[in-house]
């Protein structure tokens, strides 16, 4: 008789940002049950549904479990050995007829919180290519220029301690639920909730003041509040003459976004708009959630910048409650950048110049125009790792057309997506659960915390580790020297040299080691990160940039205001991206349980807007933008703005991103505008 025995694992899901707290049961190395972690101080036992879909995720009969070469229409095995000569190969010949600049690697989120993007750019950098590129290019990167223009800082809404929280474009309910019941948490405790969104969220119903604001007005509505703020002179009168630089000019910009007027603009009352400014304005800590959606616009960076503001004239920065500064783990750098920086600027460097300066990468969006018309020079080779960008750039239609221009594609994921489809070597990744990483808690804002994950389970069949690839791609590209590590371990004991610890004194510790204690108003001793030393609102390095120096809102280059002619015949503003619980981005749509809560795309309408096109809930409809058209059905709700209608994105099937232009990009980040585009829908 055979008995099993069951090993309980305790560990984090990283399918997600929010890290839940997971138990693993495993039987003969097998996981047979999950469940959430009750002692997890952070989930408390919550899972997700996706963290419940784990199992279907790591056991589906469709991952990729070996390597493949396209061949016409069909895919043949092939082992790593051979990928790896064909893909170094190729990638030489490239280089050696069109220089390294010739080959894109392209990083996505799909590795979510596993930070090898250092080792990739080390790759870069060792072969000569500037155009590494990253799904910052579209989330994320924008938010970090607005606030480190401002005060030279990112930060992180310190949630639990705050009195007032406005959550700014985001859904935390679909992307974050750990936030989300932080936020209940709060206002249960008395805090005063404000939500700025065209839809009505979860969080929107249970808030006291919901704004729904146009898309892509954002900005103006920012300045709006400012406007209220600053009349009523409710503003921290003493942090803003010792700390900042410019509030004299910000008083000049909005007198002219006076309620009454921005009222019509953004299509929030303005008796609302003096309600909640009086609210943020009178209530002390605050803090305010920063969401994607104020990324996606045309006036990305000065939108997030007046929100910055904002928080800055309130004295609302680096105190309890209010918004904290990150903080990173001071590792060793292994990019190599300054020692074998390409000196050929990366794509989009030229187009945008202050992401370059800042992100340091190539700006992704730009990436197919590239390829297409080979300026400003031949783009040949690309490699994805962990992203899908036929689902997920903007404008479809021309991305895929770039992709398949390309001489050499190779794709590394978990399941054959849009993407790899179009790829002519498909490599088989492995989950979070069958490789080892290090979390540093210090970017999350409250904890300057390492933990260490080991693997818990042995890589399916021959999948690799992103790690495992990139090194041994390195030394059979004749770069051994520059990847000198035998394993993951010795390159994080590398990069863990200057905090004076190792791999094996993390391992000892199950809940991390603490790099640094949490300190408030640093600004006091140190001044800010800008070049002033002080919160700029007046910004010198946007002037030099040919950028106006102060947060100046401006229409979308698509909107009933900018294009009344386009409105006429695009009478609907079309806004995409919006994250649902059970998928990020394009994944995991594959997965039987996920598939059966969301089984396809709908357009969200508010009844009052598809009674005037003749369209009932759950009928097919052709929704039609300037750049193409998608086939949806319809999903009337009240939860949506009138003559606004929303798309998510992700799905193969009725692709948003065809809807989505990439060219009318937000010309400071270059991020391209998925959330305010006009649109018409007809019947089928």
């Amino acid at each position: 008789m055979r008995f099993s025995t069951i090993e309980k694992v305790n560990t984090a899901c990283r399918l997600c940002f929010a890290r839940c707290g997971i138990i693993l049961h495993l039987e003969n190395g097998k996981i047979v049950k999950v469940e959430g972690d009750s002692d997890d101080s952070k989930s408390q036992g919550y899972l997700c549904p996706k963290g419940r879909a784990i199992m279907e995720l790591l056991y589906a009969p469709d991952r990729l479990k070996y390597p493949m070469r396209r061949e016409g229409n069909t895919w043949k095995r092939i082992s790593w050995d051979e990928a790896l000569k064909v893909i170094a190969q190729k990638l030489k010949e490239i280089k050696e007829k069109y220089r390294a600049e010739a080959v894109v690697i392209h990083m996505g989120q799909a590795g979510v919180a596993q930070d090898i993007r250092p080792l990739i750019q080390r790759f870069c950098n060792v072969f000569g290519t500037p155009n590494f590129s990253s799904s910052g290019s579209q989330c994320h990167l924008a938010r970090v220029m607005g606030n480190v223009l401002t005060y030279g800082y990112f930060p992180v809404p310190d949630i639990n301690n705050t009195k007032c929280i406005v959550v700014w474009g985001s859904n935390p309910t679909s992307s974050n639920p750990l936030m989300a019941r932080r936020i209940l948490e709060s206002q249960k405790r008395g805090a005063k909730l404000i939500v700025i969104d065209p839809r009505l969220t979860p969080l929107a119903k249970k808030a006291d003041f919901h704004l729904m604001v146009r898309p892509g007005t954002d900005g103006a509505l920012a300045l709006s509040i400012l406007n209220v703020i600053i009349s009523e002179r409710l503003y921290d009168e003493e942090f803003v003459e010792e700390w900042t630089i410019g509030f004299d000019k910000l008083v000049e910009l909005v007198a002219k976004y006076p309620p009454t007027r921005i009222a019509e603009m953004t299509w929030v009352p303005a008796n609302i708009i003096k309600e909640a400014a009086f609210v943020y304005g009178t209530i002390k800590p605050a803090c305010i959630i920063q969401g994607n959606a104020l990324e996606h616009n045309t006036t990305a960076v000065q939108s997030i910048r007046a929100i910055s503001i904002l928080q800055a004239i309130m004295g609302n920065l680096d105190v309890p409650g209010g918004a904290l500064w990150t903080r990173f783990a001071p590792l060793s750098d292994i990019t190599l950048g300054k020692e074998r920086c390409s000196k050929v600027d990366p794509v989009g460097a030229v187009e945008h110049p202050l992401f370059n300066e800042f992100a340091k990468q190539a700006q992704a969006n730009l990436l197919p125009e590239a390829i297409l018309t080979e300026k400003p020079y031949p783009i040949k080779a690309m490699i994805v790792s962990g992203a899908n960008p036929a689902l997920t750039f903007p404008n479809t239609q021309k991305t895929k057309e770039a992709l398949n221009k390309l001489d050499f594609l190779v794709v590394m994921d978990l399941f054959i997506t849009e993407t790899a489809k179009l790829a002519h070597i498909v490599l088989p990744a492995v989950t979070f659960l069958e490789r080892t990483e290090i979390c540093d808690y210090g970017r999350f804002g409250t904890v300057s915390r390492l933990t260490f994950h080991n693997k818990v389970l042995p890589e399916l069949e021959e999948s690799w580790s992103d790690w495992k690839f990139w090194t041994e791609l390195a030394k059979k590209m004749g770069y051994r020297e520059f990847f000198p590590w035998n394993n993951i371990e010795d390159t994080f004991n590398f990069q863990l040299k200057p905090l004076g610890i190792s791999v094996e004194q993390l391992k000892k510790e199950p809940s991390g080691i603490i790099y640094g204690n949490k300190e408030y108003r640093n600004y006091e001793k140190d001044g800010f990160k800008t070049p002033s030393g002080k919160v700029e609102i007046y910004s010198e390095k946007m002037k030099k940039y040919g950028f106006d120096p102060l947060p100046v809102y401006k229409e979308s280059d698509e909107s009933p205001v900018s294009r009344p002619d386009l409105a006429e015949k695009y009478p609907l503003i079309l806004t995409s991206g919006a994250r649902i619980l059970e998928y990020v981005h394009s994944r995991f749509r594959n997965v039987p349980s996920l598939h059966q809560r969301v089984p396809e795309p709908r357009m969200e309408i508010h009844p009052e807007t598809a009674k005037g096109f003749g369209i009932r809930d759950g009928e097919e409809v052709t929704v039609e933008s300037l750049h193409g058209s998608i086939k949806v059905k319809a999903k009337l709700t009240e939860s949506i703005l009138h003559g606004v209608v929303q798309i998510s994105h992700g799905w193969s099937e009725a692709n948003a991103n065809i809807l989505t232009d990439d060219e009318a990009r937000d010309p400071i980040s270059g991020f391209p505008p998925l959330r305010s585009l006009l649109c018409r829908v007809r019947k089928k």
